[in-house]
């Protein structure tokens, strides 16, 4: 008598070597409609010599006990094997099932040249590339953050418009805009999922330089989420000596945000130009240039990492990079690791700036020059290669960017 656990194994082969789903954007159409999308007479001559009998007969919760343990991408894949096991994996009872279970990991999207929403995405535990297309396709629009299975996206075509994504299912929707249209300078955008109560919250640090003024600027917190559907406002303050940047982050209830000085420094090329600023959502403390960076960096980005605020940069002077560093924010910084100098120069030419991104045990590091991706892995404390992306370099002006965001079948953002 066949195994279940045998029998099991050889039709997920056939899900598995079935690219029907990625190769075009995961698109429903092309999924649900494959020739292999009919598990009794789909065609698949494999699965007749596994048992198709016995699978039409198995109960749904072990049906759901042998899906639990599969990576991500091949639950979406065995849920277009059947209109049974669709129904078996999109269910909120095994929703709940999955999400217990140890997270697949955070996966990492990389444009096409024409950024038009075509890429290719990397799945670090099954080492594999596969194409990839997102549900919003402007070329006005671009990448702004991720959190729990959320993708943020913001387009400053027609005013500041942000847009919550789940990447997997396709499903999206508009936030709601401000009363009053933003107009500012720098933008830094974080989002979150309450664990508890699932509530989704976006929040947006704007900043903008005082008329004549070069040392002062006018910064201001704000605030929307998916219960309240309006936008407030957390903080307005002015920050004298420096200025609001890009890249925040929100961490154990803190909104950390990467400042820059505004006060001359000077030609000394060992002091930083840049600082933190927190502010906790729960006491409105706010903190600014409180916590020194750890030397002079470009390129810095802060990661939320299981609420452990990482924080990447590159090492050198006059914004030239001669090496990555990783840090972790304790009583001060503290640095966890720093890239080896055999991957570094793995990369060629650091003159240019590179990306940064992370999520879960793993953050991931690529040139813009170049389709490489770098991963190191927190929990291990090792640095590797990903597999070789299928991506090539059309010609010496063509860029690669890139972010991370954690896959998720279950969470839709709020208004989908």
């Amino acid at each position: 008598m066949v195994s279940l656990s045998h029998m099991f194994s050889q039709q997920l082969v056939v899900v598995q070597n079935q690219d029907w789903g990625l190769a075009d954007g995961w698109s429903d159409r092309e999924v649900f409609n494959s020739p292999v999308s009919g598990f009794a007479g789909g065609g698949v001559e494999s699965s007749k010599n596994v048992g198709e009998d016995f699978f039409k007969n198995l109960p749904d919760d072990l049906l759901e006990k042998i899906f639990s343990g599969l990576p991500i991408v091949y639950v979406y894949r065995a849920g277009a094997v059947c209109k049974r096991w669709h129904t078996v994996t999109t269910s909120k009872r095994f929703a709940g099932i999955y999400q217990q279970r140890t997270a697949s990991g955070p996966w990492y999207f990389m444009f096409k040249e024409s950024r038009n929403g075509e890429g290719l995405v990397y799945d670090p535990l099954v080492k594999k590339w596969h194409d990839f297309t997102l549900p919003i396709r402007e070329n006005s629009t671009w990448f702004a953050a991720s959190s729990c299975g959320l993708v943020c996206f913001v387009d400053n075509s027609k005013g500041y418009v942000l847009y919550m994504c789940n990447l997997m299912t396709k499903s999206w929707t508009k936030l709601p805009e401000p009363h009053q249209r933003w107009i500012s300078d720098y933008y830094a955008v974080s989002i979150t999922v309450d664990k508890v109560s699932k509530a989704q919250h976006a929040l947006v640090a704007r900043s903008n330089q005082l008329p004549n003024d070069y040392l002062r600027c006018c910064f201001a917190i704000e605030s929307c989420d998916s219960v309240s559907c309006t936008w407030r406002t957390l903080l307005s303050t002015t920050l004298h000596g420096w200025r609001g940047g890009e890249n925040s982050v929100i961490c154990n209830g803190i909104f950390y945000c990467v400042i820059h000085s505004t006060a001359m420094l000077g030609n000394r090329d060992d002091e930083c130009r840049l600082g933190l600023l927190s502010y906790s959502l729960s006491e409105g403390k706010l903190e600014v240039g409180n916590m020194p960076m750890p030397c002079p960096l470009t390129c810095v980005k802060l990661i939320n990492c299981n609420e452990r605020l990482i924080m990447v940069g590159g090492i050198g002077k006059s914004d030239v990079v001669r090496g990555i560093g990783i840090w972790e924010l304790g009583a001060q910084w503290k640095e966890i690791s720093r890239m080896p100098n055999k991957f570094f120069r793995g990369f060629g030419e650091f003159d240019d700036v590179f990306s940064s991104s992370g999520a879960d045990h793993l953050i991931f590091i690529h040139a813009y020059g170049s389709p490489q991706l770098l991963l190191f892995n927190m929990q291990q404390q090792s640095w590797r290669w990903s597999q070789k992306c299928p991506m090539v370099k059309k010609h010496p002006l063509h860029l690669f960017t890139g972010f991370c965001f954690e896959p998720s079948l279950y969470i839709r953002p709020w208004g989908s």
